[in-house]
């Protein structure tokens, strides 16, 4: 499934749960959502990395709270983006694309024109 079906049919789910809640579901409140989520996906992967409380889980449900985490955080990143009208399949291909050639290329052959100059953090 592609981005876009994702987002369709997390849209119906996300729709649902704001009608149910009586939600106004604004950008803010989506991106506050997002925040949300991020720090449950926090708090369990301390939990589950054993740099937190346990809350009496086993490593079983543990693991299965940060991949359930892992799912909140997209869908709401997804959600997001629709609703501020971010095509997100187009402004990942922007975004991070330009570098898989880079890197590739420098892991190939060692050297590589970065797509844009890097500062003077980097290491190469």
């Amino acid at each position: 499934m592609d981005l876009t079906e994702w987002t369709s049919r997390l849209e119906i789910v996300s729709a649902g749960y704001a009608e149910v809640y009586a939600v106004n579901r604004s950008p803010e409140w989506l991106l506050l959502k997002l925040t949300e989520e991020l720090g449950e996906l926090s708090q369990a992967w301390l939990a589950s990395s054993g740099q937190g409380r346990n809350r009496d889980k086993t490593p079983e449900q543990l693991e299965s709270a940060v991949a359930a985490e892992c799912a909140d955080v997209v869908a709401m990143a997804l959600l997001f983006a629709r609703n501020v009208g971010v095509d997100i399949g187009q402004a990942l291909t922007d975004k991070w694309l330009p570098w898989e050639d880079y890197h590739r290329q420098r892991h190939d052959s060692g050297t590589a024109v970065p797509p844009v100059p890097l500062d003077a953090n980097a290491r190469l």
